[in-house]
């Protein structure tokens, strides 16, 4: 297959999108992210919008991991932002329920989104997506937990199609996380356990170091990081140290490494990331694994930033493939390349959703 050809029919999977965080912000899902910026000057609060449906469906993503995430009120500030944010736990799940029902409201009402909930949904969508059928595929996960208000709540959030977790985002009664180190707490290792009898699978990213290492004890179960860079080159409790990622390898689990300015090089060097930097993360996760299964791409495109913050040239969805192009350059095989793109994360989401058939 020559390359034009072979980039032409790539597709990719993202694992993680603020989709549905900024529908409470007030912004359109359905509206094109140009018309949106265009029409709404909103850019400097959350950045230049990049992720909208029509975007999606005209770009060669195919399937999305679409976050419930509730934010905290004491780190409203951070957005400056005027979407729902949570005092206390009740106020946390209503958003987490609004959220989740978002997503299956727009699965039911718009035929471009299916709602992937079982394996079989998984296998149908990718058939069609090698057909050429331009449709998007969700699967749903929280991203911090304490809309979950107790962990035997799980069982209602599941039925309804919640997939996977994230336990933190800063710290939550279950457990430390960015910029708020601590371990897991005993609830966060009641999650875990209903988490892994429910067959829900755990991702580690944004955990605190000591409740990451609690987590691999406690949760058997599979596992994954849906968006986080290496500490090697972004030195802060954000990112996975090089024991972390190692510790992840074994598990065979997936990193999916976030195409974010300041996730890619220190803000005091100066200097626009560019693709080269994005290819710098995504090879050391795959000299530490000592191949290339264990890296995948988790934009968090629009997850408090836009355009304005993306590695050079990329400028929106369609410019996907210039990271492809990049990686074939630097030696990537095509192989490598699908892998990154989809296959991995296909790996990890078939056996992350066995239990449902």
């Amino acid at each position: 297959m020559s390359k034009p050809e072979f980039l032409e029919k790539l597709y990719m999977i993202d694992s993680h999108q603020d989709i549905a965080w900024n529908v409470g912000l007030g912004r359109d899902f359905l509206e094109p992210a140009a018309s949106w910026r265009s029409r709404v000057n909103d850019g400097a609060k959350y950045g230049e919008r990049l992720v909208t449906l029509p975007d999606l469906i005209a770009s060669q993503v195919r399937l999305v991991i679409g976050t419930i995430f509730a934010l905290p009120a004491r780190s409203a500030n951070m957005f400056e932002s005027q979407s729902p944010a949570y005092s206390n736990d009740q106020e946390a799940r209503q958003i987490g329920l609004d959220q989740l029902e978002y997503y299956n409201r727009l699965a039911a009402e718009d035929e471009r989104v299916v709602m992937i909930r079982t394996l079989a949904d998984l296998e149908t969508h990718l058939a069609n997506v090698e057909l050429g059928i331009k449709q998007l595929g969700l699967i749903a996960s929280m991203e911090g937990a304490d809309p979950i208000v107790h962990p035997t709540e799980l069982a209602d959030w599941v039925s309804k199609g919640l997939r996977l977790i994230g336990p933190a985002w800063r710290s939550t009664r279950y457990c430390g996380g960015t910029a708020e180190p601590g371990p897991l707490t005993p609830l966060g290792y009641e999650l875990l356990a209903e988490m892994e009898r429910q067959g829900v699978i755990l991702d580690l990213s944004h955990m605190a170091e000591e409740s990451f290492y609690n987590s691999l004890e406690a949760y058997h179960g599979p596992i994954i990081a849906s968006h986080s860079n290496c500490r090697h080159y972004v030195n802060t409790d954000r990112q996975l140290s090089d024991d972390m990622i190692r510790c992840m390898v074994e598990r065979d689990a997936v990193i999916g490494v976030v195409l974010y300015n300041r996730f890619l090089v220190w803000p005091d060097e100066g200097r626009k990331p560019d693709l080269d930097d994005v290819i710098r993360h995504m090879s050391r996760i795959c000299d530490l694994a000592g191949h290339t299964r264990a890296v995948a791409i988790g934009t968090d495109w629009d997850g408090g930033f836009g355009s304005e913050s993306i590695p050079a040239p990329l400028t929106s969805l369609d410019d996907l493939p210039l990271l492809a192009e990049a990686l074939l350059k630097n030696g990537f095989s095509e192989e490598d390349v699908k892998g990154i793109f989809h296959g991995n994360w296909t790996r990890a989401l078939r056996r992350g959703l066995a239990s449902f058939k």
